[in-house]
């Protein structure tokens, strides 16, 4: 915006003092009827004349001889042979033509009977216009007698008055154009926070009022698809948690036998395989609002301890739990942390080990909880689909598990802001590392 300013100043100005047609021709002219009226007042000056003259066309004039004309060495005018003002200025006269300036517009100044050419100049004293004629031994300077017109600072304080008050008008008329552009943004965002329910203002009846109206209904389809999803997904899973809940109910009146309790394992994963999945639909709609309440980490870190009663032996805490406050949806942080502790116990078991081991750093604001476990470790052109769902490594299939619960901590950790880090060693076990903001 300041450089576009800038340039519209600078092109009204330029425009503004752009010399007119046939400029150059007038001051030839000028210069020629300078030279006649000096002329005319003969060698020395008839004084009589001069005084009718200038009071004639309203000038001022001083007359010097020449070597009383400006020196150079001493920086000043001499003595004025006559004067029509009291003081002469005492401001050099600056030239801006040359008399052979004036042959180049077809006008010859008239020459004195020594057939010298009359000289005139056309310049400034003290950024006042005024024109210098030197004839015989007289220099000539003529200035008018009226008040100086504005100046070139006047030109610009007038260009630029013009140009800000051009500016605040296309300020405020692209202002109310866009005004439903702004409206939009703002709908924009709330709908990132997850509000469905608000609409657009629709103002007027142009391209920008049509585009708002199918921008809100667009939202309205949105609304709908996910509402219906919802309940899709919620009729599936009561239909499917029926069947289940006979099966576990016969299963416990069946007499006992040695598939009785596989039989009840699977029924109870089959039940967390439902669970996770509506939970993991949940976190993947990102207009899903967070339940966020404070927490200390060591208050966390105890309530996801007391969710292991069987395994708490297994969980070795190596570091020194911080005393920091996250500000988090304490449910879905600890599902995250089990999750990673429940992965971490069973694939340490199955390769012979008896504890997993929490540690914790703090860089700046960030808060890094690092779950290590001493499985096989994890390959590394399959860390990357590990959080993808249910996607198992080729040789921990016959571990139990649905290969959802990578998905969930991701999800989760991505709905706090925060980030899953997976770091394995092939051989020897992996690192998962939960990374998120401190609480200020």
């Amino acid at each position: 915006m300041v450089v576009f300013t800038s340039i519209l100043i600078t092109i009204l100005f330029q425009y503004l003092n752009q010399p007119y047609t046939g400029e150059g021709e007038l001051e030839a002219q000028e210069a020629y009827l300078y030279s006649q009226m000096v002329e005319s007042w003969g060698t020395p000056p008839n004084l009589n004349l001069v005084k009718t003259d200038i009071e004639n066309i309203n000038l001022n004039c001083a007359i010097f001889t020449i070597d009383q004309d400006w020196n150079s060495e001493k920086n000043k005018y001499g003595t004025p042979y006559w004067s029509s003002q009291n003081n002469f200025p005492a401001g050099i006269f600056s030239p801006w033509t040359y008399y052979l300036d004036f042959a180049d517009e077809g006008i010859n100044l008239p020459q004195n009977n020594n057939g010298d050419t009359t000289f005139v100049q056309l310049g400034l004293i003290n950024q006042t216009n005024a024109t210098a004629v030197t004839y015989g031994n007289y220099v000539y300077y003529f200035g008018s007698s009226s008040p100086p017109p504005p100046g070139e600072e006047l030109d610009w304080v007038l260009s630029i008055i013009a140009i800000i008050i051009l500016i605040i008008i296309l300020y405020i008329s692209l202002r109310n154009f866009l005004a439903p552009v702004l409206l939009m943004k703002k709908r924009v965002y709330e709908f990132e926070n997850g509000d469905l329910d608000s609409t657009i203002p629709i103002t007027g009846q142009d391209e920008l009022a049509s585009l708002a109206k199918s921008v809100n209904k667009m939202t309205k389809n949105i609304r709908i698809l996910l509402n219906q999803k919802q309940m899709l997904l919620l009729d599936v899973s009561h239909e499917l948690r029926t069947p289940l809940a006979r099966m576990q109910l016969l299963v416990e009146m069946i007499p006992k036998h040695k598939n009785t309790v596989k039989l009840k394992e699977e029924i109870v994963l089959l039940e967390g395989m439902i669970s996770n999945l509506l939970l993991s639909d949940k976190l993947s709609t990102p207009y899903t609002n967070l339940q966020l309440s404070k927490i200390s980490m060591p208050r966390l870190i105890d309530k996801v301890k007391e969710m292991f009663p069987d395994d708490d032996n297994k969980i070795k805490i190596i570091t020194e739990v911080p005393n920091v406050t996250l500000e988090v949806d304490e449910l879905k942080m600890m599902l995250a942390i089990r999750n990673l502790l429940d992965n971490a116990i069973k694939y340490s078991e199955y390769n012979n080990k008896h504890q997993c081991e929490i540690s914790f750093k703090i860089i700046n604001n960030l808060l890094s909880i690092s779950i290590r476990d001493f499985g096989r470790g994890i390959k590394a052109d399959e860390i990357s689909k590990l959080t993808e769902p249910f996607y198992r490594a080729e040789k921990e299939k016959n571990i139990k598990g649905f290969g959802i619960g990578l998905t969930i901590v991701k999800k989760v950790i991505e709905a706090h802001k925060g980030k899953l880090i997976i770091e394995s060693d092939y051989g020897a076990g992996s690192v998962f590392t939960l990374e998120i903001n401190i609480y200020k």
